[in-house]
């Protein structure tokens, strides 16, 4: 009979080391047999994250102000190890010269540290003949830690506009078929993994300094209060996941409230011109010696063998359709191999609300400057959803976006007195609630491990996505863009330089039904 403490520890804490520097796990292993360990005031590893979660920005501090491990020694197989953090704190920027060469470095240092450990590792694994029989309770330990965090702080600073994102509680865990946090076993072969993440008050400010760097005024916040979940789901065969492997990721909120004041606008709209623009950063530089120079081989081997979801989760936000790789790898489509990944966005409401702002002087409050607000105008939008999948392997890409309400009103002076003549645009209220979320994972209907929402063959595709389905599920607007690849033909032309990309199809479609606009003396006022 092993002792579960001397396995389960050193992992624990080599996690901890990993991402805090200065740490010395022997003075915590005492107390962590104990049952809890706290740590205060801890420094973060700023490459480590940045590397492990593939941020488009440079960390410039982070700082933990307690972290805790709490560990159910006598309930272990039945309650998850729980890893506690008060108050994280974090400044970015956008990367520049010295910080795009500093993540590469690190990087080669990374390729460098995984081959050393991929060769000592087998020697250590046949030393250790007690570690086999272990594995399959260790993993399922590892595998449901619960993670929360309270008060995470985030500040993005770009010339003269300063971001800020406030979230209060932010819990993370491992989740049953139903999708509430519970442990659950991992089949050694047969992979289903389900990971919960919930995120309770979010808050995000836009404000602007001055040339001294200081914020004069604090604006009302841009997004206030938001509570939003997120679901993944991994599926794979760990004798196949090489070629096979399905990744989901669906992100829901039940209300998403936009304020936008007209100091703010231009700033917003530089923000998103920003993340537009935004790329990946190019780390692979020239080496200066063979030992780079093979590092960097075999990091680009890893990469080209990697997961969509590992390297492009970002990305895909931002780009409508992937580009495919011209000499990429030859696959059948009569069967659904390849590595399946889908990302979904759904918002049962959002609220836009625009507003003119103005700096005054406030007497009464001792000459102090502040901010007067006035609305202008309210945009309503019920049911939104946006999704991608791709099935790379297939050369097939698929984006589709809905919408099943709107309603847009002027508000202030220029809202209108007769009811009939107020709204700009609306619609009818959709009947079917919930069918924006249809066959997504947050469809109690459906289930979440079949593949069937990822159709890799266009006549497949449209004989399930009919006009009348897209319309099901957004009455009122429905997108979709396919992507994909036809066999080409068996012709001389086929050689032609200038039809290389013969036998790619994009097709789009878009529905719309019932909108409703109102020219009147109000649309006048807001022309």
């Amino acid at each position: 009979m092993f002792k579960l403490e001397s396995y389960i520890t050193p992992i624990l804490l080599s996690y901890v080391a990993k991402y805090v520097k200065n740490f010395r796990d022997e003075d915590a292993q005492v107390s962590l047999w104990e049952g809890e360990v706290t740590f205060q005031n801890l420094d973060l590893r700023l490459e480590v994250l940045e590397e492990e979660l593939n941020l488009p920005v440079e960390l410039v501090s982070g700082h933990i102000h307690e972290l805790s491990i709490q560990v159910p020694w006598t309930k272990l197989m039945s309650e998850p190890v729980k890893i506690v953090i008060n108050t994280i704190e974090f400044v970015a920027k956008l990367p520049d010269g010295e910080g795009k060469r500093r993540r590469a470095s690190f990087q080669r240092e990374q390729r460098r540290q995984s081959k050393r450990a991929s060769v000592e590792q087998p020697d250590q694994q046949s030393k250790s003949p007690g570690a086999a029989s272990s594995s399959s309770v260790v993993n399922k330990i590892i595998n449901n830690i619960s993670l929360q965090c309270h008060n995470i702080i985030l500040k993005y600073v770009e010339d003269d506009i300063v971001v800020s994102m406030n979230v209060q509680t932010l819990n993370f865990s491992s989740a049953g078929e139903d999708w509430k946090p519970t442990m659950v076993d991992i089949h050694p072969v047969s992979v289903v993994m389900r990971k919960l993440l919930q995120v309770s008050d979010l808050t995000i400010c836009l404000d602007k300094r001055n040339t001294a760097g200081r914020i004069e005024v604090c604006q009302e916040p841009v997004l206030y209060r938001c509570t939003l979940e997120c679901r993944v789901l991994r599926k794979y065969n760990a004798n196949t996941v090489s070629t096979t492997s399905t990744t989901r990721i669906g992100v829901f909120t039940k209300a998403l409230d936009i304020n936008v004041s007209s100091l703010q606008f231009p700033m917003v709209m530089r923000l998103v011109k920003m993340l537009v623009e935004l790329k990946p950063t190019d780390t692979d530089e020239d080496p200066q010696n063979p030992e780079d120079q093979e590092a960097v081989v075999e990091g680009n081997e890893a990469q080209q063998n990697e997961e969509p979801a590992g390297q492009s989760v970002f990305w895909w936000a931002w780009s409508l359709l992937p580009s495919f790789d011209n000499d990429g790898p030859s696959s059948s489509c009569d069967a659904p191999i390849g590595h399946a990944f889908d990302l979904g966005i759904y918002a049962e409401e959002l609220n836009f609300q625009l507003k003119n702002s103005e700096y005054f002087t406030d007497q009464s409050m001792g000459g102090i400057k502040r901010i007067r607000y006035t609305p202008i105008l309210r945009i309503s939008l019920g049911g939104l959803y946006y999704e991608r999948t791709q099935l790379k392997e297939c050369d097939w890409a698929n984006v589709k976006a809905g919408l099943s309400s709107m309603c847009m009103e002027p508000l202030g002076a220029y809202r209108s007195d007769d009811p009939v003549d107020r709204n700009l645009v609306n619609t009818q209220e959709f009947s079917e609630e919930r069918s924006f979320i249809d066959k997504s994972l947050f469809d109690e209907n459906y289930m979440f491990a079949d593949r069937s929402w990822c159709s890799y063959n266009y006549e497949d595709y449209v004989a399930r996505n009919t006009d009348e389905y897209m319309l099901f599920r957004s009455p009122v607007l429905a997108f979709d863009i396919i992507e994909y690849r036809v066999p080409k033909p068996s012709s001389h032309l086929a050689a032609d330089s200038q039809l290389r990309d013969l036998g790619l199809r994009i097709q789009y479609r878009l529905l719309s039904a019932g909108i409703t606009f109102h020219f009147s003396q109000s649309f006048a006022q807001n022309r």
